[in-house]
């Protein structure tokens, strides 16, 4: 019989299952707090796909809402606009996002409607932008009035509204999606030193992307970067983990009546193979969940959750691991590289080991490894030249479970296609 899962892949984490991430947690409260007493505190969270990052957003805005009390302090009250990035994205486009959402948070709340309404012929514009706006009007507006629209708007509003905000956060996921070309570093520069010589100065920008955002920002506008505080996240403790799971659990009591236990062992083996990442965590919680069949999760169910006919490691293939793979490499040759450093999971590989191993031009080894390190899919060591690991063992896995080699040892000619997925 079917029974209540309460772990969610692939989807953002809601605030009750959130835990750990204490430092960036007090990190981003901080930003808020100095925002609101006229010291605004721009921050960008990165970290690798997978650990959390818009689950901490999501968080944050609770917190910048006041739906959340702060871990220390009283709670806030700010206007919180949150937009997405795409790969196709462009400078436009991004104006046009924040200016409609911008519009829309205002207007759904009566009592700050009420106040804004010295701001109100300019939010409006932006609600017809955000639905007509089109760089092919006759009549369209050049981006650099879009932008200067957009800084007169929210200054206007917060002016009318007063202390009754502690101000505007402004946060953009998947900040790295779109290319250096859509100009996310400009107008984080431009919008921010409009706002400060206009002397609005509650107003925090926030973004969250990949490792490469910051060279994105930079190839945009080459002091954007120094705007921000740097937020990277790290994969969370084997406590934080098993955390995570208690706390699914505890909701299926909460909201069922039925108590699921857990063994230690199967807490830890959850946390392992994890390696806690998020979202991995909520994958593998819930491929064991789906398995167990008498209430009490062991070893055994987490090892036939992530290894059975569709479960864990294969969906995380599919979500994480197939792009990676086969999306960004375009070369048999180099995941000839990846399929012989999956041989040893995550420790480290020199090039040396790899030269022998491979039958590859030394040329052909040298650009695999500058292309794979900088597409984020393998990590060099610091301070070593020519070593290099899988960033995670759960990847190694996957390439070794459900990809094909390529004849000699992955690195001749032979095309490689991953098994049924």
């Amino acid at each position: 019989m079917p029974r209540y899962n309460p772990f969610r892949p692939g989807s953002i984490v809601t605030p009750g299952m959130f835990s750990g991430r204490g430092d960036a947690l007090l990190a981003l409260e901080r930003a808020l707090f100095q925002t609101k007493h006229d010291n605004p505190k721009h921050f960008l969270l990165h970290g690798e796909r997978g650990i959390g990052k818009s689950s901490l957003l999501l968080y944050l805005q609770y917190v910048a809402n006041g739906d959340i009390a702060p871990i220390d302090g009283d709670k806030f009250s700010f206007l919180t606009v949150t937009v997405e990035l795409e790969p196709t994205t462009t400078y436009v486009d991004l104006i046009r996002k924040i200016g409609a959402e911008f519009q829309r948070v205002v207007t759904s709340q009566q009592r700050i409607k009420e106040l804004a309404k010295n701001a109100w012929e300019f939010l409006k514009r932006w609600e017809v932008m955000g639905v007509k706006y089109s760089n092919n009007r006759t009549n369209a507006l050049e981006p650099h009035e879009l932008l200067d629209d957009l800084v007169h708007t929210v200054h206007t509003t917060l002016q009318g509204i007063g202390e009754h905000t502690d101000g505007a956060l402004i946060l953009i996921d998947e900040a790295s999606a779109p290319p250096p070309q859509a100009g996310l570093g400009e107008f984080a520069k431009l919008f921010t030193e409009r706002l400060s010589k206009r002397g609005c100065n509650r107003v925090a920008l926030g973004l969250a992307g990949l490792p490469e955002l910051i060279d994105k920002l930079r190839d945009s506008h080459e002091s954007s970067p120094r705007i921000f505080e740097m937020l990277p996240l790290e994969p969370l403790a084997r406590s934080e983990s098993i955390d995570v799971v208690r706390k699914g659990l505890a909701e299926i009591e909460t909201k069922t009546g039925t108590k699921v236990a857990i063994t230690a062992e199967a807490e830890a083996a959850i946390s392992d193979f994890s390696e806690g990442y998020p979202h991995f965590i909520q994958q593998v919680a819930y491929s064991a969940c789906e398995h167990d069949q008498d209430n009490n999760i062991t070893i055994e169910d987490v090892q036939a959750g992530v290894f059975g006919g569709n479960g864990a490691l294969r969906q995380l293939g599919v979500k994480y691991f197939h792009e990676l793979y086969f999306e960004q490499i375009f070369s048999d040759q180099y995941r000839g590289v990846l399929r012989f450093m999956s041989e040893h999971f995550t420790n480290w590989v020199s090039k040396e080991d790899m030269r022998k191993a491979l039958k590859i031009k030394e040329t052909t080894l040298t650009n695999a490894l500058t292309a794979l390190r900088k597409r984020h899919i393998i990590i060099s060591k610091d301070g070593h030249k020519g070593v290099y690991r899988l960033p995670m063992n759960s990847f190694a896995a996957w390439i070794r479970l459900y990809t094909t080699a390529d004849a000699e040892n992955g690195a001749g000619e032979g095309t490689r296609t991953p098994k049924a997925e």
